[in-house]
């Protein structure tokens, strides 16, 4: 049955309806809400790679910074809410390793630009639809539809397209194979990171679970980052001002909405969802920085948005769990 707790020791499913919890179904955000917040979340993560650029500063320190702001500045909502929904140990647990995930991936895409070409890292690190779709259903009883599945298919493929546009004739020697290698990994800790989000989010409120997953990730990252070498602090002001806008943009209003959205969409959906970035980030950075999109951009986008359209299709009539309205029958 569709909904039901993740397999092998996963996280249970809110407890069944009792005497002050009504049975029936459960009533949760809008049609119009959810879209405004899909979109919210694919403009904010869009602004990333220019964000980035602004910044110039190193990959570790930047994942760290954001990571670490973002949990203090929802720390006191994820308090209030915790007097209600405090977490089990099982949940700390679960909630470390997605913080672990999101690190790993933040750590090993970034390092995989400077291995391999922008090309097949871009396409690699999209294959994170691929490792959600196939352990969706094992693990958290949500296998993707025949259309969710097409859907897939279409945004990977629309990634690939785009990033053509980027190949070119370039011998990085064997050290590609390992960049290669690292943003696999990066596709596989992000697919992970949705499927423990979609399921601990049936059951946690979305301040608690992003508060302590951004707390987790930048637990990892400050060791990784001493240990690498690279400079925490000593940046100029407008470096600083990149990074504010990071935190704001793609860390709250992407990564969070996104992990809000957990409770309504299922993570394959919300996988295929997080690949309009490079659509995006193109159109942002034709506008800002004047580079014109390839030919093979826009074939690619096309492919890209049929996918998230025909994802989202694919949920239609899929049960899934509301906490927050199931919170507020308690």
């Amino acid at each position: 049955m569709r909904g039901h707790a993740v397999a092998a020791g996963g996280v249970a499913p809110p407890n069944p309806p009792g005497p002050s919890q009504p049975s029936g179904p459960r009533a949760g955000p809008s049609p119009a809400l959810i879209g405004t917040g899909i979109a919210v979340g694919i403009a904010a993560i869009s602004s990333s790679p220019i964000l980035v650029r602004f910044a110039h500063v190193e990959a570790l320190p930047l994942a760290f910074w954001r990571c670490l702001a973002g949990a203090v500045l929802l720390a006191p909502f994820a308090l209030r809410g915790g007097l209600r929904h405090r977490p089990s140990v099982r949940d700390l647990g679960w909630l470390a390793l997605s913080g672990c995930c999101l690190a790993l991936h933040f750590s090993l895409w970034n390092a995989s630009l400077s291995r391999t070409t922008i090309a097949s890292s871009t396409v690699l690190v999209a294959c994170s639809p691929l490792f959600v779709g196939a352990l969706a259903g094992p693990f958290l009883g949500e296998p993707p539809s025949r259309l969710g599945w097409l859907g897939i298919g279409l945004t990977i493929a629309g990634a690939a397209v785009i990033a053509l546009g980027d190949a070119g004739a370039v011998d990085l020697g064997p050290k590609a194979l390992l960049g290669d290698a690292m943003a696999f990994g990066g596709a596989a800790a992000i697919g992970v990171y949705f499927l423990i989000g979609r399921s601990l989010r049936r059951r946690l409120p979305a301040s608690t679970y992003a508060a302590s997953v951004y707390a987790a990730a930048a637990g990892v990252l400050l060791p990784a980052s001493l240990l690498a070498g690279a400079p925490l602090a000593g940046y100029g002001g407008h470096s600083w001002l990149a990074m504010g806008g990071i935190i704001v943009g793609p860390q709250l209003l992407g990564h969070t909405v996104f992990n809000a959205l957990l409770a309504t969409l299922t993570a394959d959906v919300v996988a295929v969802v997080g690949l309009t970035e490079p659509v995006g980030a193109t159109l942002l950075a034709w506008l800002v920085f004047h580079e014109l999109p390839t030919g093979w951009f826009w074939p690619g986008a096309v492919l890209v948005m049929a996918g998230v359209w025909l994802g989202i299709r694919g949920m239609a009539g899929r049960p899934v769990d509301n906490p927050e309205s199931a919170a507020s029958r308690r």
